[in-house]
């Protein structure tokens, strides 16, 4: 939601009825009659432009949309992907009740120095009780954010680099719950929608790259069932825009219903994807702990692992329970590995029969079902243990879904991995 462009003349009420007025006269106006901007927030606002950050800021009154939603949703959590200056940020903040809590994104440390100044205007208790500003790449902090307590979140407002803007709605939903409300701003650049690319190269107003993440993330709202969306054209002092809303419903992900999933033993002719699945989730869950080199040693060694896998498969009285998940194509979107419990002590401290040792799927296909079928391949219905790493709450749910619970066990990890724990879980007969 951009600022207007320049100061206009606020009109009278007579002025609105009997005079044409600019799309900026009209911006005036409204504000004027409509918007309760505080001294402490236009002092915000003041504050950014002052900064160099005023063109792309939102206006008091796209601030005042985001306050009321905020207020609407009864939102206590709200996720910001694009900080800037944090003008829209305080307006969410102000809404927000005193146990709420926003977490705001910025890439720009600069610019995130700014916000963090502007917010502690609203909020003097000063960062970590009610807000965050979090600065680095969104994806990644937007990775780290699904390990913590902070999700599910009531309110998600994108307002980031417009090349990305699908990904930012795809993590939206891994980080929010059905009832959350998602609103992404600026999707109707100069009305760029439709032949985004050509569109773009003519009028200039836009970039190839945004043009076409705009329309990426209108049709991933069109396109996906957990999403309930519509979008609203704009017009104002900074020209023609637009934002989209979208109600986060409890419908399936698309992959569970668009394309059908075979979950079968490992095939030596699945193997490579199978490992190629592991390693991606190996890096996208465990990429903060460990360093970059040990990551990037496990995909060069991808082919000494596939020959190692197929000979293993191979070897008589094996008793490794392998499966995949492999769609109608071949593509191989998930893979999980058991075997029987090896250390004496898991098997007279738990029961257990099996231990889970692996268990990856691609994010296309997370929340479709497919993970739980590679556990009931690998496992059936017997007593197994697995361990998990300690800050993973999320896998944590899943597997308690599955029937898993912490039954005390806590494991350090080696020195490489920074400090992290493992903790066991069991699931009993």
């Amino acid at each position: 939601m951009s600022a207007r462009a320049g100061e206009e003349r606020i009109l009278s009420t007579q002025d609105m009825a009997t005079a044409p007025s600019t799309p900026a006269e009209v911006d005036a106006f409204l504000q004027a009659k409509l918007v309760d901007e505080s001294p402490l927030l236009a002092r915000v606002r003041a504050r950014s432009a002052a900064a160099g950050l005023g063109a792309d800021a939102s206006s008091p009154a796209e601030g005042k949309f985001l306050a009321l939603l905020t207020r609407l949703c009864g939102a206590r959590r709200v996720l910001e992907i694009g900080t800037l200056g944090g003008y829209s940020a305080a307006w969410i903040l102000d809404a927000l009740p005193q146990d709420g809590h926003l977490h705001s994104l910025e890439i720009d440390r600069a610019t995130a120095a700014v916000a963090r100044e502007n917010l502690a205007l609203v909020d003097p208790e000063g960062e970590g009780a009610r807000w965050t500003v979090e600065t680095g790449p969104a994806v990644k902090a937007l990775h780290q954010l699904t390990w913590t307590r902070q999700a599910p979140f009531d309110l998600v407002f994108i307002d980031a680099d417009k090349a990305s803007t699908r990904v930012y709605l795809e993590w939206a939903l891994r980080l929010t719950a059905p009832g959350s409300v998602v609103v992404v701003d600026q999707v109707i650049r100069a009305g760029v929608v439709r032949g985004a690319e050509t569109e773009a190269a003519s009028s200039g107003a836009v970039s190839q790259a945004e043009a076409r993440g705009m329309a990426e993330a209108l049709e991933l709202l069109h396109t996906d069932p957990r999403f309930d969306a519509t979008a609203l054209q704009t017009v104002g002092g900074n020209g023609w825009d637009g934002f989209a809303i979208a109600l986060v419903t409890g419908a399936a992900a698309p992959g569970s219903v668009a394309q059908r999933v075979n979950v079968e033993p490992m095939r030596p002719e699945t193997v490579r994807g199978a490992l190629e699945v592991k390693n991606l989730g190996w890096r996208q869950t465990f990429e903060r702990y460990i360093a970059d080199g040990w990551l990037d040693a496990m995909d060069s060694r991808l082919d000494q692992d596939v020959a190692a896998w197929l000979t293993a498969l191979k070897r008589p009285g094996n008793r490794t329970r392998t499966a995949v998940a492999v769609t109608e194509d071949g593509e191989v979107v998930g893979m999980a590995s058991a075997a029987p419990v090896l250390e004496e002590s898991d098997r007279l401290a738990t029961g257990a029969k099996w231990e889970l040792f692996t268990m990856y799927v691609a994010r296309a296909w997370q929340g479709s079902g497919v993970a739980r079928r590679l556990a009931d391949a690998v496992l059936g219905d017997e007593p197994a243990l697995l361990w998990v790493l300690e800050e993973n709450s999320r896998a944590h749910a899943f597997f308690e879904k599955l029937g898993f619970a912490p039954d005390g066990a806590r494991e350090e990890l080696p020195e490489e991995w920074s400090g992290a724990h493992d903790i066991r879980m069991v699931r009993r007969a």
